[in-house]
């Protein structure tokens, strides 16, 4: 098994990301590839294997108070996480064609980072992957049915007391086992040069910053403030799972909305939110990763129109 390069980089507010760097340091084009939400570097692992193959590299890191990665003095937001995102580019691709793949937070992310500096994105020119993701709040029911009402009053059980008590929640998490996605453990057990699988993603991250990112989430919107991605056009390609139900379908396409020159696929057919994992979906995010990694190779040729599990809609 591949075991990729792992650095540090420190933010402006002293966070400490860890980054994990694989493939050819020399190569033409660098991937960076942002995790959702309580998830780590470790959603990208079949991505990862597949672009360092074709000669690419790519860059992976937790974000802060996730995985091996430490927070801050600031409030964790999803704009201090494009904050973070733009430090990773400067430290690690300064230069260089770029391709920017978000997943769900992740690509909330970038579209806050595009909001706030636009600049970026008008001298960098990346292509964008936008991926199971938002411009606008995440919301706890994913449609009208009878079963949708019922998954937003369980998450509302866990949602609202983590984020009114987290210090109880904590004591909580505290004797759970330690294989319980939600346990709380101290920093002794990992090893730090590879991210650590997704359902370990915070156990050792206590439950306040985690509320506080939630509510930020809650919060979102860069509806109206994405110019400078919207002049990336068809560099820009949004891609979801057609059972998705933590951001469901009616989100995508209002990300599509406010991008009309990019490319929004057709949704997966069967696949979850977990997108780069899911069973029905990873193919599909691998061979569109793959794709605008070659295209910017050669920027003036023209993007092949179908993926796999997908071709282009609106």
């Amino acid at each position: 098994m591949h075991v990729p390069d792992r650095s540090t980089v420190v933010t402006d507010d002293g966070a400490q990301l860890a980054v994990y760097t694989s493939g050819n340091d020399a190569a033409g084009t660098t991937a960076i590839l942002a995790h959702g939400y309580m998830m780590s570097a470790d959603v990208w692992r079949m991505q990862v294997r597949n672009l360092t193959a074709r000669g690419f590299r790519v860059i992976r890191y937790d974000q802060r108070f996730h995985g091996n990665s430490i927070g801050g003095t600031d409030p964790t937001t999803v704009d201090r996480l494009a904050a973070d995102l733009a430090h990773i580019i400067t430290e690690t691709s300064p230069s260089g064609p770029l391709v920017l793949a978000g997943h769900s937070l992740g690509g909330m992310a970038i579209t806050a980072l595009a909001a706030s500096q636009p600049q970026l994105m008008t001298q960098r020119r990346p292509r964008v992957a936008l991926i199971s993701t938002s411009c606008s709040k995440v919301i706890f029911r994913p449609g009208n049915r009878p079963a949708d009402w019922v998954k937003a009053t369980r998450r509302a059980m866990y949602a609202y007391p983590t984020c009114w008590l987290p210090s109880a929640s904590d004591r909580v998490r505290r004797h759970l086992p330690n294989n319980h996605f939600w346990a709380l453990s101290p920093r002794s057990d990992r090893d730090p040069t590879t991210p650590p699988p997704c359902r370990q993603a915070i156990h050792h991250t206590h439950t306040a910053p985690i509320a506080e990112l939630w509510a930020s989430m809650r919060a979102f919107d860069t509806t109206g403030a994405l110019e400078a991605l919207s002049t990336l056009g068809d560099y820009v390609e949004i891609v979801t799972g057609e059972l998705d139900d933590m951001i469901p379908l009616p989100k995508t396409r209002e990300l599509a909305r406010e991008l009309p020159r990019a490319r929004m696929h057709t949704p997966v057919p069967g696949a979850r939110h977990r997108l780069p994992t899911d069973q029905r979906g990873h193919t599909t995010v691998t061979e569109m990763l793959a794709r605008m990694c070659e295209a910017t190779l050669s920027p003036n040729a023209p993007a092949t129109a179908g993926i796999a599990g997908g071709s282009l809609t609106r």
